[in-house]
């Protein structure tokens, strides 16, 4: 099985090229965002009795991204016997993504040279880090259809 699939709620095959197509601009970024403690609120794992709950917050800024025009690949340690159930999480709380990676590896500290928190893009994009987007957070301009009186933020 490979390491990366083509999905997003958006239903486009975006991981298709035609020959001499380039495959980013230069305001194009590719964004890799976890899932566990990330994505989702709280301290827990994914092997737990209650579905999680999505950190509505990350879930606003992460669809912001997508709608800027960057790649969303959602990163994330589960193994691939999870897919299906993470896949159905990010279906449910609406977020936009092109690629899925699994099994990344276990680590309790990562340190990496382009690495970066969610609370550092959170409050860096206007919000201010408490899990709810509220009035006024964030920079999102259009909702998902791209209707700029549907955003709920400004």
């Amino acid at each position: 099985m490979s390491d990366e699939s083509d999905g997003g709620s958006d239903g486009e095959s975006e991981g298709v090229m035609t020959d001499g197509e380039e495959p980013f601009d230069g305001d194009h970024t590719r964004i890799a965002v976890d899932f566990d403690k990330t994505l989702t609120a709280g301290e827990e794992g994914y092997i737990t009795e209650e579905a999680e709950d999505p950190n509505e917050e990350m879930v606003e800024w992460v669809n912001y991204q997508y709608r800027k025009g960057n790649t969303i690949i959602i990163w994330t340690a589960r193994p691939w016997e999870a897919a299906q159930e993470t896949v159905a999480r990010l279906t449910e709380w609406g977020i936009d993504w092109h690629g899925i990676r699994m099994e990344k590896g276990h680590a309790d500290v990562y340190v990496d040279d382009k690495g970066t928190t969610p609370s550092d893009e959170l409050l860096d994009s206007g919000f201010d880090g408490d899990g709810e987007v509220g009035p006024g957070e964030g920079k999102v301009d259009k909702d998902k259809s791209g209707n700029p009186d549907g955003a709920g933020n400004t």
